[in-house]
């Protein structure tokens, strides 16, 4: 199977079926960047719950799965070729149970989530009362540590792994520079210095098993760390989900505050597990201007309770760099910078341990108040912030607190008065917060309740006097939809209801209003029932029905949809799949072999898609939605453009609002055809193809192989309705060069070339703009001179200056998103790779548009002069001044070249044979300018 990144849109898939499988049935569904793709002797399983729909997820495949027995023990296994066979010996025969197994699923992976910061939290003026940890265990669940670090000597007091490894050596950096966070010493000092700490090895290069995450969590709160800090995570939930749990009750057990990162999803209802939990403190990110991250998670919780709770800087944080790792952006030998909530947890755990230093007897809920009420609120909802920046001197400051430090829905806050002399609080709230009082008098050493009750989704109560200010945030849960129920029921091409003979399939159910999917399963008989939310909807699916003479893992499939809307009395469904006509693509009247790709789905939504080899659809209405029917035809008998195995003819129609059944008939002379004369390298490769309507999600695409390069390929198309295309050379399973999506008009013939050229920046196939406070660059550094190819830089690194002055980098040369403040700066972004050098200057401030980038590409050797043209994002102004140098010995030596320029396209003169660098750079009117190096440019 072929996973391909596509810029702007979800990952696409090319599905090659193993040896004996070739035409059984593939499920896809696209839901945002997550595509899974279910082989259909998986399909009951999966709706039986005996299989986790995640197993599938080809954006993530798992690591290994956990295979729970009917028994309740547990085995961890590697996915091999011969483990289905292990576990189901039906296959390929569908089942509904796997003999003496109750479940099999991911062993979840989480993942690590990737020194102005501890001026910024107010750590120095707690260091200047003496308050610096010092005593304090302070656990760190990571990837392990390089105990060898110089600004980590004498903080690390033990070690333990909890993976395959033999130690708790870092070999991946994250935990390292997590560790330094907290305690390093040195020219980048942490947050709690004197802390001692114990590293938890918990997690490999690249991910955590749970299971080893919850050992460490045991072994640290045994070993009596008063705060563990876990900047790792998983997948979004409402704090029931196991690991969760587990962290509650070992935090009431054992007196541990869990500090954990809310993710870097972006995005709302994204905060993941274990930061999920009651008892965590989840911690978001802020820039150094204290700006909300753009990558942090936002809440609220699933259920509509307030995470995160606090916030801290994540952005470009430069600490320890582990011994041989390149973790971050490495700026010397020890040091690196990095951004994510997982920099941002640690400088909270820092302060929890400061503060823990500071009062032993707080429990792990007073420790989480104090921290929470103290913080510093900046221009971002609660659902984003919590209460804001974590401030350590506040903090440190305080002798009123107020637990819980959130509520959901109602509760008592307990306001907590350490001081000898009473209080009296005036309380401020929002207006759709009930209160029982608005003062409250707390008394010295003593304690007083208020109650509350709110509608609202997320607001503050505010407790103060003259010296005192104290936050609490609030929410309610989260709104539910009315729901109604819905029963669908599916008759198969031989008049069998509901998968009666042992099939399984999904259905869909797409919601007009809101775009979401909304999946469940038949089979066995069974009647899909269950309830959704009220509303509009189109429900689909593609129907399974047994062939004569075939085997019952190869069925036929036909896609069936029908509009419903439904009410508060619910709503019944019947797909017909005696309704549907085969899909089946002629060339001059012949039939050929293939595979059938179908998809439907919500505009720029989310879609499930099919594969297989004999399609049928329903004709009908699919109101609001996009049908794509695509067959890759081969082995068509008498066609001079479809007759051979290798190199399929692609045959697609689109349509909205409904369901086709029919490819147009048509000839030869009907099909565009597009030649490709491909230059380097020099060997052979795939030739990867996709058919999409421009607002949906392509089904599945197809690949010849053993294409080779050089040379010429030939590829013939055919659209009806709004079809582009999407091509791709391939070596290896990585895209060399890739076409952005565009039309080919019918019967007409088209020269293309691939991969000639000098291999340079290209700025107008791919996106780089800034959007509000946020720069995002996506670069294709070794893309050839052909207008709309993109090529990316596997290696390499890319980083963004700010007046002079590093913002952050990538070890990527493909680009990044950067936050900068909302002045006006000047900017300078850099990247390289072996062979390629760039560099682009401009000024920026808040806004939204296109960066002014200019790129020269230079297409090959015409004589002794190179054609060049000049490629501009359309904010870059009329060229002002461009000058070239050559060089002949490998960028030792450069010299001035004579060219021609007219408008935006030139022609450099006079240039030697041989291999040949070249040097550029551009201004434009504006002030914009950009230089490239491109070494040994054409040979």
């Amino acid at each position: 199977m072929n996973v391909v990144t596509l810029p702007g849109k979800p990952p696409n898939v090319v599905i090659k079926p193993a040896p004996g499988r070739e035409r059984m049935p593939f499920l896809k569904q696209v839901d945002g960047q997550s595509v899974s793709v279910i082989p259909f002797d998986a399909q009951q399983l999966v709706i039986n719950g005996v299989l986790d729909a995640k197993l599938f997820d080809v954006t993530k495949p798992p690591h290994k799965v956990i295979i729970r027995y009917t028994d309740d023990q547990l085995r961890s296994a590697t996915p091999t070729e011969n483990l289905w066979q292990q576990i189901n010996p039906h296959a390929p025969n569908q089942a509904a149970t796997l003999p003496g197994i109750k479940k099999v699923s991911p062993d979840r992976l989480l993942k690590p989530l990737d020194q102005e910061s501890v001026q910024q939290i107010k750590a120095p003026k707690a260091w200047q009362k003496g308050l610096t940890a010092k005593g304090v265990k302070v656990a760190v669940l990571d990837t392990g540590v390089d105990q060898n670090h110089p600004d980590l000597k004498g903080r690390i007091k033990a070690t333990k792994d909890f993976t395959s490894e033999t130690d708790a050596t870092d070999e991946h950096g994250h935990g390292t520079h997590v560790a330094g966070i907290i305690a390093g010493s040195g020219p980048e000092p942490g947050t709690a210095p004197d802390a001692d700490l114990l590293i938890g090895k918990v997690c490999g290069q690249y991910f955590c098993e749970e299971s080893a995450v919850i050992a460490g969590m045991r072994w640290a709160a045994e070993q009596g760390a008063k705060v563990v800090n876990l900047s790792l995570g998983g997948e979004a939930t409402d704090g029931t989900d196991d690991l969760s749990q587990e962290l509650n009750a070992l935090s009431a057990k054992y007196n541990t505050l869990f500090v954990a990162a809310a993710g870097n999803e972006g995005r709302t209802e994204s905060v993941g597990s274990p930061a999920a939990a009651d008892a965590a403190l989840a911690v978001a990110s802020v820039t150094k201007d204290s700006q909300l991250s753009y990558f942090s998670s936002r809440g609220p919780r699933i259920d509509g309770a307030v995470k995160p709770e606090i916030s801290a800087p994540g952005h470009a944080i430069k600490a320890a760099r582990a011994q041989n790792t390149g973790m971050g952006y490495p700026i010397n030998d020890r040091h690196t910078l990095a951004s994510g909530t997982s920099m941002a947890t640690p400088h909270v755990t820092g302060a929890a341990a400061i503060l823990a230093g500071q009062h032993p007897d707080w429990s792990p809920a007073r420790l989480k108040a104090a921290l929470t009420n103290t913080a510093d609120p900046f221009n971002a909802n609660v659902f984003e912030q919590g209460t804001g920046v974590v401030n350590i001197d506040k903090a440190t400051k305080t002798q009123l607190t107020a637990e819980p430090a959130t509520l959901k829905d109602q509760g008592t806050i307990t306001y907590r008065n350490d001081s000898a002399k009473p209080v009296k609080l005036t309380i401020t709230k929002p207006d759709d917060v009930e209160a029982d009082r608005t003062t409250i008098e707390v008394p010295a050493k003593g304690s007083a309740t208020a109650t509350f009750k709110t509608k609202s989704d997320a607001g503050l109560i505010i407790a103060r006097d003259n010296n005192n200010v104290i936050r609490t945030a609030i929410s309610t849960s989260k709104k539910t939809e009315p729901t109604a129920k819905i029963k669908v029921q599916t008759i198969d091409r031989k008049g069998s209801p509901n998968g009666t003979g042992g099939y399984g399939f999904m259905v869909a159910m797409a919601n007009h209003t809101n775009k979401k999917l909304y999946a469940g399963g038949i089979g066995n008989g069974r009647a899909l029932q269950g309830e959704i939310p009220q509303g509009r909807y189109t429900v689909y699916s593609w129907v399974p029905s047994p062939i004569d003479g075939r085997p019952p893992w190869e069925p036929s499939q036909t896609v069936v949809a029908r509009d419903v809307t439904v009410g508060p009395d619910g709503a019944e469904v019947t797909l017909d799949a005696r309704q549907g006509q085969r899909l089946q693509a002629t060339v001059n009247g012949a039939k050929g072999t293939g595979l059938i790709g179908t998809s439907l789905g919500t505009v720029n939504g989310s879609a499930f898609a099919s594969q297989g080899d004999e399609v049928y659809a329903a004709p009908g209405s699919a109101e609001g939605m996009i049908f794509t029917a695509v067959h890759f035809v081969r082995n068509v008998p008498g066609s001079t453009t479809c007759g051979g195995d290798t190199s399929p003819c692609a045959i697609a129609v689109t349509r909205e609002n409904g369901l086709t059944a029919t490819f147009p008939a048509i000839k030869d002379g009907d099909l565009a055809k597009v030649t490709a004369t491909i230059g380097k390298p020099a060997t052979s490769g795939q030739w990867i193809v996709f058919a999409e309507h421009p607002l949906s999600t392509p089904p599945s695409g197809d690949a010849a192989e053993n294409v080779q390069f050089p040379g010429k390929h030939t590829t013939y198309y055919h659209s009806s309705g709004d079809v582009e295309w999407w091509s791709g050379q391939v070596l290896d399973g990585a895209v060399v060069q890739a076409q952005t999506w565009r039309p080919y008009a019918n019967s007409q013939s088209y020269e293309e070339k691939w991969s000639h050229g000098a291999l340079g920046p290209a700025v107008t196939s791919t996106r780089h703009d800034r959007r509000g406070n946020v720069i995002t660059v996506d670069l294709a550094l070794l893309t050839d001179s052909t207008p709309g190819h993109y090529g990316a830089a596997e290696e390499g690194r890319t980083e963004l200056r700010r007046n002079g002055k590093l913002v952050d980098g990538t070890q990527y040369a493909d680009g990044g998103t950067f936050q900068v403040p909302p002045e006006k700066a000047r900017y300078r972004l850099e990247a390289t790779t072996k062979t390629v050098q760039t560099a682009w200057e401009f000024d920026s401030a808040h806004s939204t548009g296109a960066l002014p980038l200019t790129a020269v590409r230079f297409e090959d050797r015409s004589g002794t002069n190179i054609p060049f043209r000049l490629d501009k994002t359309p904010t870059a102004g009329r060229t002002k001044k461009l000058t070239v140098d050559v060089s002949y010995d490998d960028g030792a030596t450069w010299q001035p070249a004579s060219y021609v320029l007219l408008g935006d396209r030139g022609l450099l003169l006079k240039v030697k044979s041989g291999p040949v660098s070249l040097k550029t750079r551009v201004m434009d009117v504006y002030g914009n300018s950009g230089e490239q190096t491109l070494i040994r440019a054409l040979t």
